[in-house]
């Protein structure tokens, strides 16, 4: 019988043979769950030692039913599905893994900035019918010398800002968590308000996690502090934006456009009406998908448990103050 006990709650890939490589080096045996519900999920996880997430929502019931579990690894960056403060009360550490996907997230950011802009969905559908007109394009902008502004100047945000530079943007941000010194080094124009910034950008891309604070920050307010040539990017998490004032904003020309790699509801209910419209590009959430980029989430969720179990501080702690 194994030392320690990993239980997986749910996972994209129909296989663990990654992490289980990887677990073997500290004697630990690793399941995948067979149950349904996220409550059957918790409680059939009750005596394993480690649990790994993904979708399945670990709220502070849920949490409960996890006896023995020390420590909580999100194959992911956002921990938005684990509540944070019930976890820490029960002296759960949480981890997740927030730099395994950048570049990809950066390039796909870039992508549908471009995308959008430049019409190349509308482009793309007309030439698969058979049709053969840039007409359609009349409209999209030089993109060349236009103000791309990042609400959130993390590292992703920070590679966001290389690429738009490299297109012939000029890039802003706001994040009152960042010091002047990464924005003076990174040629980033700070912003200390969101609706001044918004009111000059031509793109705006959300970087940023989903907490209290965040939630729908964009919105019918924000929205209108927006240029109506503006166009609005979200690789991060859709709970972000207030999807009804989006559409609305949408409609109504407040904005021009919008690229979006999330929404609030995944998958959503049917065809969500943003991407019925013809200024939207949505895509499946995946900005973080590379053949790369899997097999190193994998391979650092695995060492997380491994530098846990080994008495070591694993290397993406999210909740720092059960540590002191």
């Amino acid at each position: 019988m194994a030392k320690y006990k990993v239980f997986v709650t749910d996972t994209l890939w129909p296989d663990l043979e990654i992490e289980r490589k990887i677990l073997k080096e500290v004697d630990a045996d690793i399941v995948l769950s067979s149950s349904g519900t996220p409550e059957d999920i918790c409680r059939e996880g009750a005596d394993f030692d480690a649990v790994v997430v993904n979708k399945n929502p670990m709220t502070s019931n849920n949490l409960k039913l996890l006896r023995k579990c020390k420590i909580i690894v999100r194959f992911g960056i956002g921990v938005d599905e684990v509540d944070i403060d019930a976890a820490t009360r029960q002296g759960i550490i949480v981890c997740n893994v927030p730099d395994y996907c950048q570049s990809e997230s950066a390039d796909h950011t870039i992508a549908l900035a471009l995308g959008v802009s430049r019409k190349m969905h509308l482009l793309y559908d007309q030439t698969r019918s058979g049709f053969w007109d840039a007409s359609v394009a009349n409209n999209a902008p030089r993109n060349y010398g236009k103000i791309f502004a990042l609400v959130g100047c993390g590292s992703t945000g920070r590679m966001v800002a290389e690429r738009a530079q490299a297109f012939g943007m000029k890039v802003v941000a706001e994040d009152p968590y960042i010091p002047d010194s990464v924005f003076i080094s990174n040629d980033i124009k700070r912003y200390k308000n969101l609706d001044e910034m918004l009111s000059v950008a031509d793109f705006v891309s959300l970087h940023l996690p989903l907490n209290e604070k965040t939630e729908e920050i964009i919105n019918k307010k924000t929205l209108t502090h927006m240029k109506p040539s503006s166009y609005l990017i979200n690789i991060s998490r859709g709970g972000l934006v207030n999807e009804d004032d989006l559409y609305e904003a949408l409609i109504n020309g407040c904005i021009a456009g919008a690229g979006l790699d999330v929404l609030r509801k995944e998958p959503p209910d049917g065809i969500n009406r943003l991407a019925t419209l013809p200024n939207v590009i949505i895509t499946p959430h995946t900005a973080w998908n590379s053949k790369e980029a899997l097999p190193e989430l994998r391979t650092k969720v695995a060492t997380e448990i491994v530098l846990f179990f080994q008495g070591l501080t694993p290397c993406y702690v999210v909740n720092k103050s059960l540590l002191r």
